[in-house]
């Protein structure tokens, strides 16, 4: 690694975005309006955008990326994209360093949005960070790319393969693997009950399309170790498996609580009605990486909707701040969700508050009706490049001002805060 460079020649950023996923490419692409007159740092460890929801599609082919290049989609733009892995923050100093291919590099800026995101959980459970493979971007030796190597490698063995988790990515991955690999034995293990999601109706559904492929559930039962050749249950339970996939939980980096901010015990950071943080206020935190204090409409999880709707939101914020005005609390409605089972799939309505609503509907229309919204956040974000503004939530004025404060002055989180 070569000398630092620093931009101290250079006036500090007006804004620089860390991380360039769903909320922080939507950020950066949303204040590259010319008008606003903003310099804009953009930075992701890789020129390559990550679709996070199409992992599971990597376990049976290579996906072609909507995005090759975000360098390439930001350009002619005022966004610097920078190709770097973000060593440190300092918060009080404004500054953040990182790694780049020329070396380590320092950046000033007025204001930060916080975007890195969330990454599989490895260190809790012994074994899973050495044994188990994860839906993981990259060629690394428990990436998807890898996991797809070996079933490929191993496709005339009857292999025995154990997912752990009960949510989304784990039926995904479980009902892509069996219909690719029919012959393999797989089995999901979770700590509640497989696919038990937005209500009875959907997990009989998930649970009903499993079973139909073979993929035999395993309730109750929280992994309390996994090894080369098994899963080991807290209730002491050997579960035998020549692959295990894990999906039992994200974290998200620990640069937010290093650099001194209000965080939550998972590390993601503790925010206001405006999504700032409330112990820097210079620092906005959107996606996977957002603890929302108060109530934002729709209850907040992670997905690439909500990274979207929150991306866009701090954007405009951003640039209602520097015109002397303030936004209303942030928040949403949801509209539907769709989950991919093989060539099949379950999708439903959740409007307005991310519960199903309405019918069911299954199948490979299901199927044909996810793939179709996992299109439109790549074609969202292209219009957003060309058009800036363009992008739309509903349930922006869910919350008032009044609930946004009470529960701000309620909240543990602001106590705590306030204590320090």
């Amino acid at each position: 690694m070569g000398a630092m460079q620093t931009v101290e020649a250079l006036p500090p950023y007006d804004v620089v975005v860390l991380g360039a996923g769903y909320a922080g490419l939507m950020a950066a692409l949303r204040l590259g309006r010319r008008k606003f007159g903003l310099r804009i740092a953009l930075v992701s460890a890789s020129d390559h955008f990550l679709e996070r929801v199409r992992l599971q599609e990597t376990i049976v082919n290579a996906v072609a990326p909507r995005i090759p290049s975000i360098a390439a989609l930001v350009e002619g733009t005022p966004i610097t994209f920078i190709a770097g892995r973000v060593v440190s923050l300092d918060a009080a100093q404004r500054r953040v360093r990182l790694a780049t291919q020329a070396g380590e590099q320092e950046l000033a800026f007025e204001q930060a949005i916080y975007a890195l995101g969330s990454t599989i959980e490895v260190e809790a459970v012994p074994g899973v960070a050495t044994h188990a493979y994860r839906l993981e971007a990259g060629e690394g030796p428990r990436s998807a790319a890898a996991l797809r190597a070996r079933l490929y490698a191993n496709g005339a063995r009857r292999l025995r393969v154990v997912v752990v988790g009960g949510a989304e990515t784990a039926v995904e991955a479980a009902g892509e693997i069996k219909t690719a690999w029919p012959a393999a034995e797989v089995s999901m293990v979770s700590r509640s009950r497989c696919g038990a999601l937005k209500g009875t109706r959907v997990e009989g559904s998930i649970r009903t399309a499993l079973t139909r492929w073979g993929v035999q559930l395993i309730d109750h039962e929280t992994v309390a170790e996994v090894r080369a050749d098994a899963v080991v249950t807290a209730a002491g339970r050997s579960i035998a498996c020549d692959i295990c996939v894990w999906s039992g939980g994200l974290a998200t980096a620990p640069l937010a609580r290093a650099a001194g901010i209000a965080t939550d015990p998972r590390g993601r950071v503790f925010v206001d009605p405006n999504l700032r943080s409330i112990s820097h206020p210079h620092i906005r935190a959107i996606g996977d990486a957002a603890h929302p204090i108060a109530p934002t409409g729709a209850p907040y999880r992670l997905s690439a909707f909500a990274a979207l709707a929150t991306g866009a939101y701090v954007a405009d914020a951003v640039a209602a701040e520097r015109r002397g005005r303030k936004l209303r609390p942030f928040a949403f409605s949801t509209f539907g969700q769709g989950i991919a089972i093989g060539r099949r799939g379950v999708g439903f309505f959740s409007y307005p508050d991310d519960r199903q609503r309405f019918f069911l509907v299954t199948g490979k229309t299901a199927r044909h009706i996810r793939n179709f919204f996992v299109w439109l956040v790549c074609a969202v974000l292209r219009m957003e490049r060309k058009m800036p503004g363009s992008f739309f939530w509903l349930g922006k004025r869910r919350v008032s001002w009044q609930t946004a404060n009470e529960a701000m002055q309620n909240g543990p989180a602001s106590r705590k805060a306030q204590a320090a």
